[in-house]
């Protein structure tokens, strides 16, 4: 099979031979057809091209920009490129960061079942959680659906008012699936504490549906959490709004003055916003969490 023949910039003097002539080089490994997955202002900003970092591609924007794929010890030119996307910086492929998304990936996948109506949802389980990985969809006298959702054909669930959510009929404390509740304020700590921060709220987003940002990352959906840009709807409209660019997610916390702690994901940021002052009468989507 024919190789490729690439650019070759070795590891720590890549930023001085951006200028070489083509050494011939053919990897084993073709990453020619890979979208890079960061970005880097210069070559000199790319780490060390070591066994952690193999298969990386960076997109670089020093003038020609290319995109960059670490490959067998050595960074490798793919061949110039622009790209629209807002990538994270390829900084976060520090120890740290690197440690974190291996950790991600092992992160389990189960599905639970609802006793109530028999559906199965995906969950993930994060630390000593369990995290619904779908929008509830159990209907309740109150709750409302999408058809934006509908009609593109993707599971948003169900909607609910907070109290709906919160105190759910006579006989559940919730809306939530048997033994599972909304997210207390302990919870919502620990979820933030595993993604390593507010700041890495696009590893929750779904890879589709949400709008492009100049100022965020695309959603990488490396927990499987799939979180859709559901939008959602007040009570004095009739129509649901947002979807593409929001999601908002019910909390039990409460400030006793009709408004309620929401988890929150923009197409703008890659925060995962806590924000106070949705009004209990809103229509919002709910992600139970269990205790492993």
């Amino acid at each position: 099979m024919k190789k490729n023949t690439y650019l070759l910039f070795p590891v720590v003097l890549s930023f001085l031979l951006a200028c070489s002539a083509d050494v011939g080089y053919a990897p084993d490994k073709d990453y020619s057809g890979t979208s890079p997955s960061y970005n880097a202002d210069e070559l000199g900003d790319l780490p060390d091209c070591d066994s952690k970092h193999e298969g990386l591609v960076v997109h670089v924007n020093y003038y020609p920009s290319h995109d960059y794929a670490c490959s067998e010890g050595y960074w490798v030119a793919l061949g110039q490129s622009t790209t629209d996307k807002k990538l994270p910086d390829v900084h976060e492929t520090s120890d740290d960061a690197v440690a974190l998304h291996e950790k991600f990936k092992n992160v389990e996948s189960v599905q639970i079942l609802d006793t109530r109506d028999n559906k199965v949802y995906k969950a993930i389980v994060l630390g000593d959680l369990v995290w619904m990985a779908e929008n509830l969809d159990y209907e309740t006298r109150y709750s409302r659906t999408n058809p934006q959702c509908d009609d593109l054909g993707i599971k948003c669930g169900r909607y609910y008012m907070w109290d709906d959510a919160a105190y759910g009929n006579d006989d559940y404390s919730s809306v939530c699936l048997p033994g599972m509740r909304l997210p207390t304020e302990e919870d919502v700590d620990k979820l933030v504490e595993f993604i390593g921060g507010v700041s890495n709220g696009y590893v929750l987003k779904s890879k589709s549906y949400w709008e492009e940002s100049e100022d965020a990352p695309l959603g990488t959906d490396e927990l499987g959490f799939n979180a859709y840009p559901a939008g959602y709807k007040r009570s004095s409209r009739n129509y649901f709004e947002y979807f593409g660019t929001e999601t908002v997610f019910w909390t039990d916390i409460s400030n006793g003055y009709r408004s309620s702690l929401t988890l929150s994901l923009y197409s703008h940021n890659s925060i995962l916003g806590t924000n106070w002052g949705p009004d209990w009468d809103n229509y919002m989507n709910v992600r139970c969490v269990g205790d492993l």
